[in-house]
Order: structure tokens, then sequence, then C-alpha cells
């Protein structure tokens, strides 16, 4: 019966480790964005809601004495929010649509007068908000005299996103050669970016029943466990070693169709090419 027990414990640890690392994007397979960045600031936040999870799970075993039970609502606080919601790719798609607006009014406002440079520092007086952050930091960096190239790669990593590369790369590669086309080169990406966030918005309409799905799941589950929780009589067997063991192997199947479902409804990130560490190991392509 020990053995049981270890066992449902390690299954419900396993399974809250692998789904926060899928869903929150902990560090695993590559490394995540730096909080000074767009990205990083989306997944900022997470100590409260650790706070508020271990309370609830301290809850949840003082009323139900069910150690499997009070680990499984911990990884509920944690996890489940994130399932059923889309605000990060929501805040992805307004960066994207700040990125496509910035660029076209970047490519107009290039001029056999004004260079690329000038008109850089003059677009962060009206850069959306989505992405004024990173562009008045551009500006600021060319207004110090930093170099074009070194002042672009830093703002494709406050970006982080393979679109702000695209657009950084064009412009070194302009500001480099000193020659025209750069009005050209970036209403084409500004296209591009149009397009991609058309596109995105349809998927996102798409994928949002299993968002939808993931929110009924979540509902009838957690209305099933308030009354299991109180119900002594019909949640007997539950108390004892095996019933845990039991228990945690239903929360892991439950966790794992809602982590797909999840992944069903979320884009995934592409990854970026444009690398600040490096920047003599890709000044080949870009020259």
């Amino acid at each position: 019966m020990i053995v049981l027990a270890a066992l449902a414990g390690a299954a419900v640890a396993i399974g809250l480790v692998l789904c926060a690392r899928e869903v929150r994007g902990l560090p695993g397979s590559r490394p995540g964005p730096a909080r000074g960045t767009v990205a990083g600031r989306m997944l900022a936040g997470g100590g409260p809601r650790t706070a508020v999870a271990l309370a609830v799970g301290a809850l949840v075993f003082a009323v139900s004495r069910w150690p499997v039970a009070g680990l499984i609502a911990v990884a509920a606080v944690l996890l489940v929010p994130r399932t059923g919601t889309a605000a990060a790719q929501r805040r992805r798609t307004a960066m994207l649509e700040a990125l496509e607006q910035w660029t076209r009014r970047l490519a107009d406002m290039i001029t056999a007068s004004r260079g690329i440079e000038d008109a850089l520092e003059a677009s962060a007086r009206s850069a959306p908000e989505a992405i004024a952050g990173p562009v008045s930091a551009l500006a600021g960096r060319l207004a110090a005299r930093t170099g074009a190239e070194a002042a672009l790669r830093a703002f494709a990593a406050e970006i982080d996103d393979p679109a702000g590369d695209r657009i950084a790369a064009a412009l070194i590669i302009a500001t480099g050669r000193r020659g025209g086309g750069a009005r050209d080169v970036l209403s084409a990406l500004a296209s591009l970016l149009s397009r991609d966030v058309a596109a995105r918005r349809e998927i996102d309409a798409e994928r949002a029943q299993h968002r939808t799905t993931v929110r009924w799941i979540t509902a009838f589950v957690a209305g099933f466990s308030v009354f299991a929780i109180l119900n002594r009589s019909y949640s007997a067997p539950y108390s004892t070693v095996t019933g845990q063991f039991v228990l945690a192997i239903v929360a892991v199947v439950y966790g794992l169709a809602l982590w797909w479902l999840h992944r069903l409804a979320t884009m995934p990130a592409p990854g970026r090419f444009l690398d600040t560490a490096r920047p003599d190991d890709q000044r080949g392509w870009l020259r």
C-alpha cells in the first residue's frame, strides 16, 4: 500500500511538471524569453498565482484529507486558467498588427532627404502602443550613436518574434549598403504581415471551439469534484491508499486530455533566426 501511495503522488507530480513545461513554456526544449522582451512580459506574474495555488491545495487537503486531491488542486489553479484562454495568442496577433502598421509608416517616412536612421528615430513618436517600448528603445540607442546593426538586433530581441527578425534584417542590410530599395522591401514586409494577421484571426476563430470545450470540461470536473468531496458516502473509497492511486490516475488522464485540447487551440510560435548573442556567425548572410 505504501508503494501505491508513493506511485500516486509521483504520477501527479510528474503530470504537474510536464503540463507546466508545455503550457507555461518553462525551460526545456528552448530558452524562454527574457522578462524585458514582449513575450517575456506575457509570461510574467506567476508568483501570486503560485501562492494562491498552494493555499487552495492546503484548503482542499484540510477538507478532504486526500494528499492527491491537494496536489490536483495546486495543478488546477496553476494550469487550468492557461488552457482555456487565448490571451497570449491575441497579444501576439496585436503585436504583429502593430509591427505591420509601424513598418508601413516607416516605409513612407524614408525619402531621399531622410535616411533610414533618421526615419527610425522619428518613427518612435507615432509607434503603435503594442510595440511603443521597443521602438522607443531603438530610437534612443540610435540617438546615443549606437551602431545601427547592434541597435536593430537589440530591437529584434525585444520583439522576440521572427517577424521582428525579418524587419531588423532588412533594415540592417539597407543601412549597411546605403542603397535604395528599403521602401519597397519594408512595404512588402508590411503586406506579408497584414496577410499573416488576417490568417491568424481566422485560425483563432476556428480554434475558439476547442477552448469552449476546455471550459465546459473544466466546469463539469470542478462541479463533480466539489460534489465528491462534500458527499462522504459517495467518495469514501477514495479515502484509501488504493483510492488515492486511482484518483491520481484519473487526474493524470484528465490533465492529459486538457493539455491535448490546449495544444489543438494554440498556434505554436516559430523560432527566431536573428541571434543577438552571435552577430559574427550571421554576418555572412546579411551581406
